[in-house]
This record gives C-alpha cells, structure tokens and sequence, in this order.
C-alpha cells in the first residue's frame, strides 16, 4: 500500500510538471513580451540600448583579434573571423548559463503574487538571450567587410545549431535555477566557472594549438555548443562528432532536469 501511495505521488508530481511545462512553453505572447520588458528595462536610457553590447564586442574584435593573431602567429585573415564568431557566440552560450541561474531568484516578486508555470520564466530568460544574440550578430559584419568574406550556402546551418544550443538552455535553466535558488552561493560560483570556462574553450586560441591533444577540446561541452553554430559561418560543416556530442550532452541535461524539476517544482517558490 505504502509503495502505491509513492508511485501515485511521484506520479502526481510528474503529470503537476509537464502541465507546468505544456502551459509555460506555449504561452509564447507572455514569456516573449516580458523579454522584451526586460530589454528595455536594462538599456532604458541609454541611447543606443543594447547595441552598446555589440558595440562593446566590435571594440573586443578590434583590440585581441591583431593582439592574439601575432601572439599565436596566425593569419588574421584565419584567425579574426574564428575569434568574432567565438566572442559572439560566447555572449549566448555565458548569456544563457548566467540567466538561468537566476531564471527564478531574479523574478521573486512574480512567483509569489502571480500564478504562472515557473517554465514561463526559463522561456524568458531563454528568449531574452537569443533576442540579444541577435543583433549581437552584428559585429561581425564589419569583420565580413573589411576582411571581404561572402556568405555562403553552409551559414544556413547555424540555424538548426543556434536551435539545438536553445532546446539545451532549457533543461540546463532548469536545473541550474532550482539549485541556485536553493543554494544562493550557486550563483557566484557558476559567475566564476564561467569566466574560467571562456580561457578553457577556443575562442581566443584555436584547437591546433594543442597539437597531439586537440582531440580534448571535444569533451568540452560548451565547445561543442559553440560549433554547432561558429562552425559553419566560420568556414566549414562540423563534423558529425561535434553534432552527436552536442545532442548526447542535450539528452543528458533532460534526463536529469525532467526528475528534479518534477520533485523539487512545488518548494521553489518557498526558496525564493
């Protein structure tokens, strides 16, 4: 009897989080103007709003790309396209990671006095990031005009890669939120991983530089993320392993957001 009450209350819990996830993915006109409200609410008077940040990532282009390009001693031609697609497409992978840490805490005010599916809130943060991303985008055409690249047919790939990087930032908000909510010291501490991450992943330094070893970079998750999309606007479809890695990882983030968002959903708002 004992075990037929848990069943049925695991049971329970889980049927509670998918409503929560039906209801907060779908509810596209709430989740997408609250990210936009959050835009502008942050650049609210500033007077070129967010392009500061693409211009903020122009100016980073400008300064390292000649800096590290002789440092490592790498045709710029090579090497300042590999580092403006890095930069930008690093803003969207940190952007994504940072925020779902407080995809919950930063929006206290909401989950008490407002029932909503706590999914609505990853969704914004999630939307709100790669709205970001897309004007960050950007900077790179300065790089495409003075360095006179052509777009080609393989950019179109970056699509499905800049969606696969979203469908991993749900999970991966989940469960980064329920811990940093709980733990408030969660949150600093991912701040610190993350900027130690951005040396350990190439984007400032290319894979080659390793030499016999370059095959590490591909147990680097976010390394995988970022050429999901870097790859094929930097100059080539990447290869199949870097596909499968980045699925398998996205896979993985489901398998451990499904159940812990499912338990610990209904204690959240008390955490706050």
């Amino acid at each position: 009897m004992q075990a037929n009450a848990l069943r049925s209350n695991e049971d329970g819990r889980l049927a509670q989080a998918a409503r929560d996830v039906a209801e907060g993915v779908t509810n596209y006109p709430v989740w997408a103007t609250l990210a936009w409200q959050d835009i502008r609410q942050r650049y609210r008077r500033s007077v070129l709003g967010p392009l500061w940040i693409t211009l903020t990532m122009l100016v980073t282009i400008a300064g390292m790309g000649p800096l590290y390009g002789a440092l490592l001693k790498i045709d710029l031609n090579d090497f300042v396209p590999h580092l403006a697609l890095g930069i930008i497409t690093w803003g969207l992978i940190s952007g994504l990671i940072l925020d779902g840490c407080a995809c919950f805490s930063a929006v206290e005010s909401v989950v008490r006095s407002v029932r909503l599916p706590l999914t609505l809130h990853v969704m914004r943060s999630i939307w709100r990031n790669f709205v970001m991303f897309g004007h960050n985008i950007l900077a790179y055409l300065p790089v495409m005009i003075v360095l006179h690249i052509t777009p080609s047919w393989t950019w179109l790939l970056a699509i499905p890669g800049a969606l696969l990087v979203i469908i991993a930032a749900f999970p991966a908000s989940l469960i980064l939120g329920i811990f940093c909510t709980r733990f408030r010291d969660m949150q600093p501490i991912v701040g610190s991983i993350v900027q130690l991450a951005f040396f350990l992943t190439p984007i400032i330094w290319k894979p080659e530089a390793l030499g016999n070893r370059a095959y590490l970079v591909a147990y680097n998750p976010l390394y995988l993320f970022m050429e999901v999309v870097r790859g094929p606007i930097y100059g080539g479809v990447p290869s199949a392993v870097i596909y499968l890695g980045a699925i398998g990882v996205t896979v993985a983030l489901y398998l451990i957001a499904i159940p812990l968002f499912a338990r610990f959903r209904a204690r959240i708002a008390f955490w706050i």
